[in-house]
Protein backbone atom coordinates (compact mmCIF):
# COMPACT_ATOMS: atom_id res chain seq x y z
CA UNK A 1 0.00 0.00 0.00
CA UNK A 2 1.68 3.63 -1.01
CA UNK A 3 1.55 5.72 1.43
CA UNK A 4 1.01 9.36 1.00
CA UNK A 5 4.56 10.30 2.10
CA UNK A 6 5.95 8.16 -0.69
CA UNK A 7 4.14 10.37 -3.38
CA UNK A 8 6.09 12.65 -5.45
CA UNK A 9 4.71 16.56 -5.97
CA UNK A 10 4.26 17.61 -9.62
CA UNK A 11 5.20 20.78 -8.46
CA UNK A 12 8.13 20.66 -5.82
CA UNK A 13 8.30 23.29 -3.35
CA UNK A 14 11.27 25.46 -3.53
CA UNK A 15 12.19 27.16 0.20
CA UNK A 16 13.16 30.82 0.17
CA UNK A 17 14.27 32.73 3.17
CA UNK A 18 14.08 36.41 4.34
CA UNK A 19 16.03 39.03 6.58
CA UNK A 20 13.93 41.57 8.18
CA UNK A 21 16.19 44.95 8.12
CA UNK A 22 15.24 47.32 10.95
CA UNK A 23 14.03 50.79 9.67
CA UNK A 24 12.80 53.56 11.67
CA UNK A 25 9.40 54.23 10.59
CA UNK A 26 9.48 58.24 11.71
CA UNK A 27 6.64 58.13 14.91
CA UNK A 28 6.90 57.44 18.51
CA UNK A 29 4.56 57.14 21.43
CA UNK A 30 4.63 58.12 24.94
CA UNK A 31 1.24 57.87 26.08
CA UNK A 32 -2.21 54.99 24.82
CA UNK A 33 -3.56 57.91 22.30
CA UNK A 34 -0.40 58.20 20.65
CA UNK A 35 -0.15 55.04 20.42
CA UNK A 36 -3.05 54.46 18.56
CA UNK A 37 -1.87 57.34 15.92
CA UNK A 38 1.19 55.52 15.18
CA UNK A 39 -0.40 52.31 15.26
CA UNK A 40 -3.43 53.55 12.82
CA UNK A 41 -0.67 55.35 10.26
CA UNK A 42 2.14 53.28 10.20
CA UNK A 43 2.47 50.67 6.93
CA UNK A 44 1.78 47.16 7.12
CA UNK A 45 5.24 45.95 7.65
CA UNK A 46 5.97 48.26 10.86
CA UNK A 47 2.69 45.97 12.48
CA UNK A 48 4.26 42.83 11.50
CA UNK A 49 7.31 43.81 12.27
CA UNK A 50 5.95 44.67 16.20
CA UNK A 51 3.57 41.66 16.51
CA UNK A 52 5.06 38.55 14.24
CA UNK A 53 8.92 39.29 14.30
CA UNK A 54 8.98 38.57 18.03
CA UNK A 55 9.11 34.73 16.92
CA UNK A 56 12.64 35.48 16.19
CA UNK A 57 14.68 34.90 19.37
CA UNK A 58 16.96 37.76 18.57
CA UNK A 59 14.15 39.94 19.10
CA UNK A 60 14.54 39.49 22.90
CA UNK A 61 10.56 40.19 24.75
CA UNK A 62 9.18 38.25 27.35
CA UNK A 63 7.89 34.79 27.10
CA UNK A 64 4.99 36.26 28.76
CA UNK A 65 4.10 38.97 26.24
CA UNK A 66 4.14 38.00 22.60
CA UNK A 67 4.65 41.23 20.88
CA UNK A 68 6.62 44.89 21.17
CA UNK A 69 3.17 46.64 21.57
CA UNK A 70 1.84 44.49 24.84
CA UNK A 71 5.62 44.63 26.24
CA UNK A 72 5.71 48.62 25.99
CA UNK A 73 2.37 48.81 27.42
CA UNK A 74 3.49 46.76 30.58
CA UNK A 75 7.06 48.08 30.96
CA UNK A 76 6.21 52.01 30.47
CA UNK A 77 2.30 52.49 30.92
CA UNK A 78 2.01 49.65 34.33
CA UNK A 79 -0.99 48.46 32.33
CA UNK A 80 -0.65 44.60 32.79
CA UNK A 81 -3.97 44.23 31.84
CA UNK A 82 -4.25 46.06 29.40
CA UNK A 83 -1.18 44.14 27.95
CA UNK A 84 -2.05 41.02 28.63
CA UNK A 85 -5.51 41.74 26.26
CA UNK A 86 -3.00 43.10 23.16
CA UNK A 87 -0.54 40.43 23.57
CA UNK A 88 -3.44 38.18 23.18
CA UNK A 89 -4.77 39.32 20.29
CA UNK A 90 -4.96 36.50 17.84
CA UNK A 91 -2.59 36.02 14.80
CA UNK A 92 -3.53 32.77 12.98
CA UNK A 93 -5.21 32.18 9.73
CA UNK A 94 -6.88 34.21 7.78
CA UNK A 95 -5.99 36.78 9.89
CA UNK A 96 -3.55 39.76 8.03
CA UNK A 97 -2.15 42.62 9.71
CA UNK A 98 -4.87 44.73 8.35
CA UNK A 99 -7.10 42.86 11.09
CA UNK A 100 -4.47 42.74 13.55
CA UNK A 101 -4.06 46.35 13.60
CA UNK A 102 -7.61 46.78 13.57
CA UNK A 103 -7.80 44.33 16.96
CA UNK A 104 -5.16 45.87 18.65
CA UNK A 105 -6.99 49.83 17.74
CA UNK A 106 -10.13 48.06 19.28
CA UNK A 107 -8.46 47.21 22.44
CA UNK A 108 -6.61 50.10 22.94
CA UNK A 109 -9.49 53.08 22.21
CA UNK A 110 -11.44 51.11 25.01
CA UNK A 111 -8.16 52.17 27.98
CA UNK A 112 -8.41 54.87 30.37
CA UNK A 113 -5.08 54.80 30.76
CA UNK A 114 -3.20 58.36 30.75
CA UNK A 115 -0.32 57.57 31.94
CA UNK A 116 3.20 59.30 29.99
CA UNK A 117 5.56 56.94 29.53
CA UNK A 118 9.40 57.80 30.46
CA UNK A 119 11.04 56.10 27.54
CA UNK A 120 8.60 56.44 23.99
CA UNK A 121 7.64 53.41 21.62
CA UNK A 122 9.44 53.37 18.95
CA UNK A 123 7.49 52.54 15.54
CA UNK A 124 10.09 50.41 13.39
CA UNK A 125 8.90 49.09 9.91
CA UNK A 126 10.91 46.71 7.62
CA UNK A 127 11.51 45.65 3.90
CA UNK A 128 12.31 42.24 3.75
CA UNK A 129 15.16 41.19 1.53
CA UNK A 130 14.32 37.81 0.38
CA UNK A 131 16.59 35.09 -0.95
CA UNK A 132 16.57 31.68 -2.38
CA UNK A 133 18.06 28.88 -0.23
CA UNK A 134 18.78 26.49 -2.72
CA UNK A 135 16.52 23.61 -0.67
CA UNK A 136 13.82 22.06 -2.33
CA UNK A 137 11.37 19.15 -1.22
CA UNK A 138 9.50 16.50 -3.80
CA UNK A 139 8.10 14.60 -1.69
CA UNK A 140 6.60 15.11 2.33
CA UNK A 141 9.68 12.87 3.42
CA UNK A 142 11.61 15.41 1.79
CA UNK A 143 9.62 18.02 2.84
CA UNK A 144 10.33 17.06 6.49
CA UNK A 145 14.16 16.73 5.65
CA UNK A 146 14.22 20.01 4.51
CA UNK A 147 11.95 21.58 7.50
CA UNK A 148 14.34 19.94 10.39
CA UNK A 149 16.81 21.76 9.61
CA UNK A 150 16.59 24.50 7.86
CA UNK A 151 17.04 28.61 8.74
CA UNK A 152 14.21 29.81 10.46
CA UNK A 153 14.14 32.92 8.56
CA UNK A 154 13.17 30.61 5.91
CA UNK A 155 10.33 29.01 7.92
CA UNK A 156 8.73 32.32 9.14
CA UNK A 157 8.71 33.56 5.28
CA UNK A 158 6.74 30.21 3.93
CA UNK A 159 4.32 29.82 6.85
CA UNK A 160 3.96 34.04 8.71
CA UNK A 161 5.08 36.47 6.38
CA UNK A 162 3.61 35.95 3.06
CA UNK A 163 0.54 34.60 4.77
CA UNK A 164 -0.15 37.83 7.20
CA UNK A 165 0.97 40.14 4.34
CA UNK A 166 -1.70 39.24 2.13
CA UNK A 167 0.30 37.89 -0.71
CA UNK A 168 -0.91 34.58 -0.07
CA UNK A 169 -4.50 33.14 1.11
CA UNK A 170 -3.22 30.71 3.41
CA UNK A 171 0.43 29.67 4.64
CA UNK A 172 2.96 28.28 1.75
CA UNK A 173 3.06 24.92 3.54
CA UNK A 174 -0.42 24.21 3.57
CA UNK A 175 -1.01 25.10 -0.06
CA UNK A 176 1.67 22.67 -1.12
CA UNK A 177 0.44 19.56 0.69
CA UNK A 178 -3.19 19.95 -0.33
CA UNK A 179 -2.70 21.36 -3.79
CA UNK A 180 -0.40 18.37 -4.53
CA UNK A 181 -0.94 15.45 -2.55
CA UNK A 182 -4.40 16.64 -1.57
CA UNK A 183 -3.54 16.42 2.07
CA UNK A 184 -6.49 18.51 3.73
CA UNK A 185 -6.27 17.12 7.10
CA UNK A 186 -2.64 17.88 7.24
CA UNK A 187 -2.94 21.24 5.87
CA UNK A 188 -5.68 22.22 8.11
CA UNK A 189 -3.72 20.89 10.97
CA UNK A 190 -0.99 23.16 10.37
CA UNK A 191 -3.28 26.25 9.27
CA UNK A 192 -4.75 26.21 13.33
CA UNK A 193 -0.86 27.01 14.16
CA UNK A 194 -1.30 30.85 15.76
CA UNK A 195 2.46 32.04 15.30
CA UNK A 196 1.26 35.14 17.09
CA UNK A 197 1.78 33.13 20.04
CA UNK A 198 5.54 32.23 19.36
CA UNK A 199 8.46 34.06 20.80
CA UNK A 200 11.24 30.94 20.02
CA UNK A 201 11.63 30.44 16.09
CA UNK A 202 13.01 26.74 17.42
CA UNK A 203 9.32 26.54 19.48
CA UNK A 204 7.09 26.95 15.94
CA UNK A 205 9.97 24.84 14.54
CA UNK A 206 9.18 21.84 16.71
CA UNK A 207 5.10 22.85 16.30
CA UNK A 208 5.07 22.33 12.61
CA UNK A 209 7.23 18.67 12.15
CA UNK A 210 4.90 17.83 15.46
CA UNK A 211 1.84 18.17 13.75
CA UNK A 212 3.11 17.25 10.63
CA UNK A 213 4.38 13.55 12.10
CA UNK A 214 1.14 13.03 13.71
CA UNK A 215 -0.92 13.16 10.82
CA UNK A 216 1.63 11.74 8.52
CA UNK A 217 3.00 8.72 10.70
CA UNK A 218 0.03 8.16 13.46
Amino acid sequence: MTKISDNKARNRFEFYAAYYPQIYAGKKAYTVDELIEGIKNVDGFSIFYHVFHPVFSSHAIPLDVHNDFAFWIREQLHDESLAYKVSDVEGGEPRTVEQVRDDILKILETSTNKVRAEKPFHFITCRPVIFNTMKVASSIDEFIDVLSSITMRSIVYHFVFRRVMGYAPRNDFSLWLQQEFNAAELADALSKIDPQTYTNEESLRKDILIKISKVIYS
